[in-house]
């Protein structure tokens, strides 16, 4: 699969450092995922925590996105307008081919805000709230599509396609599952979008009354949907059903994307399986201690050393999203021992957590204390001997030479003076 991360506009490389022994690196990958049967033909699962892909399932391929769709239509509309609170007319160009598809509720000539007809395209997922934002930003709906697709250029999607505001099939009209993360992850860092996406219910400047898609199908069919913060669905009959969301469970937020979930009389096989996708990883899946600070990860002799072995801890504690059953092992690869030729900053090896064979973790060891030999006192007295002895040989040596200078001297003179 193509690495979700390598188009993000915020990539985020994380790195653990374990001072003074190690600097940490996260490179795992999860093992042993077996889903429940869901229908659901696309899944991409996100971990907003670590900004990683946990889980997907065909990602890459280009579909019909039907109302997800929608998703751009609002983030385009929320950066074209400069006031959400403006108060406009609903034209009646918004109420263009939107025969079959869910409406919000407005009417042509209907006065409401620009933040109205956002939520009204995000919530019950209006067609012609759509086409309104669509009109009242660019004149027309090509214009505001060319918005849409230079948008999705700007974020790297480059296996999108926007054809209309709404999400009818059509051919110019796709994208993937990698790509929809790409751009939620876009537009959730919009305050606004985030506000509009997490909204239960809401009521217009002409009381008109919105719940989110999720709200009436969890209440017949008692659903809990209560840790899912947000959400927006869609259906066309070539896309089945796709739902997009985010949620929370204890302390972690997830992003979770599906498409082609059968539609079967009504019943929200799209909710059901975004359901039991979260919560198959909410049972079996957690954040787990690797380390603990203070642990002893490794140890290393330290050839005659005051102190016989050299300990690699960590310095805090650390935890992986991990799934439940995971078997830890440390494996540690670089100098067997200690010499008075490994300098404090000098790398010493590698270690890697390993779960059943599968590297989840790595990091480089380097040794940050300064370590006393014994026999380094022994050279260092030893060339202080030496340089005390030289100096005193050419003292004595010096002296020596003065003295048969004069002796020269007197000699010279006496014998002389004799003649």
């Amino acid at each position: 699969m193509i690495r979700l991360c390598k188009q993000f506009l915020f990539i985020s490389v994380l790195f653990f450092c374990f001072l003074p022994t190690f600097f940490a690196q996260s490179d795992y990958t999860y093992l042993d995922i077996d889903l429940p049967n869901v229908q659901a033909q696309n899944i991409l699962l996100y971990n907003l925590k670590e900004n990683k892909i946990i889980y997907e399932q065909n990602s890459e391929e280009q579909i019909s996105i039907a109302s997800l769709t929608k998703i751009m239509t609002a983030l385009v509309a929320i950066e074209t307008f400069d006031n959400l609170e403006e108060i406009v007319t609903v034209p009646s160009g918004a109420f263009y081919n939107i025969t079959g598809y869910a409406e919000a509720g407005f009417h042509v000539g209907d006065r409401v805000t620009i933040k109205d007809l956002i939520y009204g395209t995000l919530l019950p997922s209006g067609a012609e709230a759509a086409q309104a934002l669509a009109i009242l930003a660019s004149k027309n709906l090509s214009s505001f599509v060319e918005k849409m697709n230079e948008k999705a250029n700007s974020l790297g999607m480059l296996a999108t396609s926007y054809e209309n505001p709404v999400g009818r099939d059509n051919e110019k009209n796709y994208s993937t599952l990698d790509d929809l993360a790409t751009l939620l992850l876009y537009a959730l860092e919009n305050p606004t979008f985030y506000e509009i996406y997490t909204t239960r219910h809401y009521i217009t400047l002409n009381q008109l009354e919105f719940d989110s898609t999720l709200v009436f199908p969890s209440q017949k069919y008692n659903l809990n949907i209560d840790f899912i913060l947000g959400s927006k669905s869609g259906y066309t009959s070539k896309a089945g059903l796709c739902l997009s969301s985010i949620a929370e469970y204890h302390g972690t937020k997830y992003l979770l994307i599906t498409a082609g979930s059968n539609y079967e009389n009504g019943f929200p096989n799209h909710i059901v399986d975004s359901l039991a996708i979260y919560n198959y990883f909410f049972e079996n899946f957690s954040y787990q201690p690797i380390l603990k600070k203070d642990d002893i990860i490794y140890t290393l002799e330290i050839k005659d050393g005051f102190s016989k072995i050299y300990e690699i801890k960590s310095d805090e504690d650390i935890s992986l999203y991990l799934k439940n059953d995971s078997e830890l092992e440390y494996i540690y690869n670089g100098l067997d021992s200690l010499t008075y030729k490994v300098k404090t900053g000098d790398k010493l090896g590698e270690i890697a957590v390993k779960n059943k064979g599968t590297t989840l973790y790595t990091y480089d060891v380097f040794l940050h204390e300064e370590i006393s030999y014994k026999y380094t006192k022994f050279i260092v007295l030893s060339a202080f001997l030496v340089l005390l002895f030289l100096v005193i040989y050419l003292i004595c040596k010096k002296k020596k030479n003065k003295r048969k200078k004069k002796i020269k001297k007197w000699l010279t003179n006496t014998v002389g003076g004799g003649g």
